[in-house]
């Protein structure tokens, strides 16, 4: 699971939520796109501190033209009071995988410049 982040305008933040095929069964339950400010250059792992949430609820990956991989498009509004400057963009997903439809937690974070 990974997100490339597409642009900040006017405090929407715009990315898609990427994944791989997986090569078994694969229940995708929910996801959190969170946001925390890094003024030192230091966050927090995304297991530790998830920040501000910016969304929570279903998800639903497809392919794309020319996509290589599953992905869902989101925009999410950030704060206006949000601090500027470097920032945490961080990705919980939750889902069941297998016959046994055993429980996952990914977690993913990716650098982002709030200005």
């Amino acid at each position: 699971m990974y997100f490339p982040i597409k642009a900040l305008v006017a405090n929407t933040l715009l990315g898609s939520v990427c994944m791989g095929i997986a090569p078994t069964n694969v229940e995708e339950i929910a996801i959190v796109i969170a946001i925390q400010s890094c003024p030192t250059g230091h966050c927090s792992t995304v297991s530790e501190d998830m920040g501000t949430v910016l969304y929570e609820g279903p998800y639903n990956l497809q392919f794309g033209p020319d996509a290589y991989d599953l992905y869902e498009n989101f925009s999410v509004q950030v704060p206006a009071s949000f601090a500027t400057g470097q920032a945490q963009l961080g990705l919980a997903q939750f889902g069941l995988v297998g016959a046994s439809y055993q429980p996952y937690l990914h977690l993913a974070n990716e650098t982002v410049y709030v200005v």
